[in-house]
């Protein structure tokens, strides 16, 4: 029989990783890239001084095709899908990790920088109000919490894998009642521009601020209610569907393994190609 330690090799090992999480991964992490391209599409007659001189036939198609989407039923319900399954599998692969706490850490600072960058992009006019408490920052804390209690149930197994389904449970169930109630009955979850004395609130979820949100309620339960998941469904870190792997799923697989570097990138390369192109159709971007 194979120890734990040798399974979890097996697992980091590109050729026997498990497939199917790398590979829905990488769906989310497209349609991510499909969704920040249509922001930028749906942005150009802003960003663009002489668009409505020019009246390029495609780009005109492109930003009112890209309006539609932003405003369409189907974003408002397969964006918080796409980001559950990415969240869900954030949890998931914390049950592989030999030091979630140094992952969650390292993922911290990556976070931060970027935060920084967003600002640097909203003084350019490519964002309206930068991040303050993004993605980064919650898969960082998500996976240092999932780390804290892994540690705090680690010398009991039936703890070990029940506490986070349980924790993960109630956040979620908080931060849904939370924005039901907001939604429905206060409609003032939003802030149009930042709050000092709401910093904390957008960190845990009871207050919205930036291009880029996700507070501690709900988005961080679903990670630990993957890291449940992936203690009890992956206990042998063994695919559970070997035999639909192929060469067919090699491209998602490849954007799941590098979702970091994606995430991390692909807003300004998408923007320069956009920018870009508009450029090359004789369009100049206003100042």
């Amino acid at each position: 029989m194979q120890t734990e330690t040798e399974n979890i090799a097996i697992y980091r090992d590109r050729r026997n990783r498990v497939w199917e999480l790398d590979f829905l991964r990488g769906v989310s992490v497209i349609a991510m890239l499909f969704d920040h391209l249509m922001y930028d599409f749906g942005a150009l007659n802003g960003w663009l001084g002489n668009f409505y001189e020019i009246n390029n036939p495609f780009i005109n198609f492109m930003n009112e095709f890209a309006k539609n989407y932003w405003t369409s039923a189907f974003r408002l319900y397969a964006h918080p899908f796409f980001v559950f399954i990415f969240l869900f599998l954030v949890g998931t692969s914390c049950s592989f990790s030999r030091d979630n706490t140094t992952r969650g850490a390292l993922l911290g600072v990556v976070a931060m920088a970027f935060t920084g960058i967003t600002y640097v992009c909203r003084a350019m006019g490519l964002m309206r109000y930068g991040v303050v408490f993004g993605i980064l920052d919650c898969i960082a804390l998500s996976i240092l919490i999932a780390a804290a209690v892994d540690g705090a149930t680690r010398c009991n197994k039936k703890l070990n894998v029940i506490v986070p389904l349980v924790i993960g449970t109630v956040i979620l169930a908080f931060g849904i009642a939370d924005k039901f109630w907001n939604y429905s009955y206060d409609g003032a979850m939003w802030d149009w521009s930042f709050k000092t004395e709401n910093l904390f609130k957008y960190i845990i979820g009871t207050r919205a601020y930036g291009d880029d949100w996700f507070g501690i309620f709900p988005w961080v339960g679903i990670v630990l209610v993957g890291l449940y998941w992936g203690k009890t469904a992956y206990k042998t870190r063994k695919s559970l569907l070997p035999r639909l792997d192929g060469k067919w799923n090699k491209p998602f697989k490849f954007i799941g393994r590098h979702a970091l570097v994606f995430y991390v990138l692909h807003q300004a390369l998408l923007t320069g190609l956009v920018i870009l192109l508009c450029l090359c159709l004789g369009y100049t971007v206003r100042l």
